[in-house]
């Protein structure tokens, strides 16, 4: 059975490469017992804050809740309430770095 992490890191790049470019620069990673949440925000033109779109992965699936064309911090917003929400059910979530754990997965070298 394949990891969340593993999972979501390759959504992660599959995104990148769909919408070329897209970069996910918030994410966290929210446990509770041995159950794992993903909660990232992905944009789809590297440097601008919009169009973006709030990632949610867990083992029943990937699915996105909220996602903004015009409106510059709405992801950013929503993902945070939802950090929050995740916290206030008694998950631990910590923020991410995306690039870094695609590199120490492999799926991203280092070229630096």
């Amino acid at each position: 059975m394949i990891s969340i992490k593993k999972t979501v890191l390759a959504t992660v790049c599959a995104t990148a490469f769909m919408a070329s470019s897209a970069i996910a620069n918030e994410t966290y990673m929210c446990k509770h017992g041995t159950q794992e949440r993903i909660i990232s925000v992905v944009y789809d033109v590297e440097g601008q804050a919009v169009p973006c779109k709030v990632v949610y992965t867990k083992d029943s699936g990937v699915e996105t809740p909220w996602s903004a064309e015009n409106l510059a911090g709405y992801c950013e917003e929503q993902a945070a309430a939802f950090v929050e929400k995740q916290r206030a059910w008694g998950w631990t979530c910590e923020k991410q770095e995306a690039m870094q754990e695609m590199k120490d997965d492999g799926m991203v070298k280092d070229t630096m």
